[in-house]
């Protein structure tokens, strides 16, 4: 058996422990030492701030780190700088039936869905993905190409509860995943919130992208920006789910401090492998300038719904980054799998100092047309054409 195939096995079976969250504490995180000891301070201090915001890219464990500063507000038997996981609130709050702990997500349906109609594929989805793929909750509530969106109705949620007193303890708490997407309305709503207070309520915001938020929002909250996750941390959480040693050092340096991308390059191979098929095919087709297959290639990405289309733009970047720094003759330089290597070591010479930068201008004006909604058909197809003639400079 080959060493993808071990990776896979090994990968498959563990995932369940990585992802699954049953008593989530401080001693459960992965990295971020630093932050940790900072929000247990606060509390231990009893000055926790109203508005929180934990920043950082997607897949480096930000909702883990929320879920146990959440577990250790309310533990009502707190030792060794750690909740319990034991005591009736600790239990509620692994249970999802926390009166005073509410979440808020983007999700779909604005005009004939609420709120709480998704609540129990969130948890589930909370529980086995505790890592929180974006693209991961858009295929649980079956989005397709309707981008998951935080309504105004949501904002107007949250002031009516909490204009409330709590219930059981002495925070209410409102946990918003990704506000980056709220709807200006939405935005604005929550910003009187945030200038406004009410008495003992606290809001989390945990955001991949926390620059598109308001500059008005992100100065009313006490920031805590988490770092990609070191090597080091990913290797050894790899070695627990059963790799060796060298077979997680080497996913781990591959996945660029991001757990899920690890998870991802060891296990299926997921979007990583299907994102590197379209693209040696796309550089393949646009060199031999076949126009009809690049137009038929184009339709079939588009196909897959405008967020997983920017990401595979994103990682036609990245290709294109890795391609260019082939032509140092320096493979320390560059992060491939073992198929993308192959491919470069063959393609690089096509992209050069002569195209490169215009290359990646293209590929920013797709991802950025596609996001706003263009037409992923045209605007792929254009973006190949354009390509096509990149590669013959």
């Amino acid at each position: 058996m080959n060493l993808t195939s071990r990776l896979r096995i090994l990968v498959r079976s563990a995932c369940f422990s990585l992802f699954q969250v049953i008593n989530m504490k401080f001693s459960d995180i992965t990295g971020h030492r630093n932050v940790v000891d900072s929000l247990r301070n606060l509390v231990d201090s009893d000055r926790i701030p109203h508005a929180i915001l934990i920043g950082g890219p997607s897949g480096i464990g930000k909702m883990r780190l929320v879920r146990a500063l959440v577990n250790y507000i309310y533990c009502l038997d707190r030792h060794n700088g750690d909740s319990c996981g034991k005591c009736p609130a600790c239990l509620q709050n692994d249970h999802h039936n926390n009166p005073d702990l509410h979440f808020v997500f983007p999700r779909t349906g604005a005009s004939t869905k609420s709120t709480d109609s998704f609540l129990p594929k969130w948890f589930e989805f909370l529980d086995e993905s505790s890592f929180m793929p974006p693209e991961g909750w858009a295929r649980h509530i079956e989005a397709a190409n309707t981008v998951p969106v935080i309504y105004r109705s949501d904002a107007d949620d949250i002031s009516r509860t909490a204009s409330l007193s709590s219930f059981a303890y002495r925070y209410k708490t409102y946990v918003i995943w990704l506000p980056e997407r709220m709807q200006p309305q939405c935005a604005n709503a929550l910003l009187k919130l945030l200038e406004e207070p009410y008495p003992d309520t606290l809001f989390i915001l945990v955001s991949n992208e926390p620059d598109k938020l308001l500059p008005t929002i992100f100065s009313r909250t006490q920031r805590f920006n988490l770092k990609p996750l070191p090597d080091e941390d990913i290797s050894r959480m790899l070695t627990n789910a059963g790799l060796n040693s060298v077979e997680a050092h080497e996913v781990a340096r591959l996945a660029e401090g991001s757990m899920l991308k690890a998870l991802d390059i060891a296990g299926e191979g997921g979007e990583i492998k299907e994102f590197s098929s379209y693209y040696m095919q796309m550089m393949r087709l646009a060199y031999a300038r076949n126009a009809g297959a690049v137009r038929m290639l184009s339709e079939g990405i588009a196909a897959l719904g405008r967020e997983k289309t920017g990401r595979f733009l994103a990682y036609c970047a990245r290709m294109t980054r890795e391609s260019f720094i082939c032509n140092l003759h320096n493979p320390q330089l560059n992060v491939m799998t073992k198929s993308e290597t192959d491919f470069n070591a063959r393609f690089s010479p096509f992209v050069n100092h002569k195209n490169v930068e215009r290359i990646m201008a293209e590929i920013q004006r797709a991802h950025t047309d596609v996001l706003r909604n263009g037409n992923a058909k045209l605007v792929l197809f254009d973006f190949m054409l354009k390509v096509m003639i990149q590669l013959r400079r």
